[in-house]
């Protein structure tokens, strides 16, 4: 079974956002792996996550959150399991951020990219909706 920490705050801004979603849709959490860094000669690889609003498929792993159900589909475990939903809203960025602490922190090469324009590490802000 997948392991997956939601924060309070994240847990209320997807009840506030999924109250007028249709009652079977819940919130896909997905990973990609990018591969190694933009030159590809090797550098380290990193992970993009991703959140949005989608009805479950029947490969999914289905998580109950509170009043949600938190999807995932099956290319995305690895990626995700150990993984920290967070939202922060303070002057340098604002929305969900995903990071997981259980992946390698990818090398110089690797830091490009990542959910929005901030990258996959936690160092440098990662996750999704930072703005």
């Amino acid at each position: 079974m997948v392991h997956i920490d939601v924060s309070p705050a994240a847990i209320e801004q997807v009840k506030s956002l999924i109250h007028g979603q249709k009652p079977e849709m819940g919130v896909r959490l997905y990973a990609q792996s990018g591969g190694h860094g933009g030159c590809g000669c090797g550098g380290g690889s990193h992970v993009q996550f991703g959140l949005a609003f989608a009805k479950p498929r029947p490969d999914d792993e289905v998580l109950r959150i509170a009043d949600f159900s938190l999807l995932i589909d099956p290319s995305s475990v690895k990626f995700v399991d150990g993984a920290v939903i967070d939202y922060v809203e303070n002057l340098n960025e604002s929305g969900f951020k995903v990071t997981n602490p259980t992946l390698p922190e990818p090398d110089a090469a690797g830091l490009a990219g990542g959910c929005g324009s901030r990258g996959s590490s936690s160092a440098n802000g990662g996750g999704c909706g930072c703005g």
